[in-house]
């Protein structure tokens, strides 16, 4: 991964293999910010997408082989137990121009990946939320 520093925050390219939510996590640590915003667009592969069933309390899954077209990428970086958790949910097309989105629980770099991140300067954490099941955002 390479970056640049811009006004609101940093400019990121990713390279081919690298995990994207993983990179995007460690970055946000190493940088010591509190939190980040981020959206992106590329080339991925090895593409795990996501539901949240409420009622269910659980994800559905499903994987998309190959390499697809990263549409549209949005996400955050917080804080669960100290470290850094990327939550993103991506807009992907495959070969066949079919789109799919959902939450992205993985994906790696099949070309490229270019992310546009905010760094934030109040810390911010994931706590349990009894009512969803799910770690929520807190400012600290």
């Amino acid at each position: 991964m390479e970056y640049c520093k811009s006004n609101a925050g940093y400019f990121l390219r990713l390279f081919k293999g690298e995990d994207i939510p993983g990179t995007i996590a460690t970055f946000v640590k190493d940088k010591g910010l509190g939190g980040a915003f981020f959206t992106g667009l590329g080339a991925i592969e090895g593409v795990k997408l996501g539901y949240y069933d409420l009622n269910k309390r659980q994800y559905l899954e499903r994987e998309y082989p190959g390499d697809v077209e990263l549409a549209n990428m949005t996400g955050n970086v917080t804080y669960v137990d100290g470290e850094p958790f990327t939550h993103v949910h991506a807009t992907i097309m495959t070969n066949e121009f079919e789109t799919f989105s959902g939450h992205l629980f993985c994906a790696q770099v099949a070309v490229t990946v270019e992310v546009n991140l905010i760094a934030t300067e109040t810390r911010m954490v994931r706590k349990p939320d009894q009512e969803t099941c799910l770690k929520l955002i807190h400012f600290e």
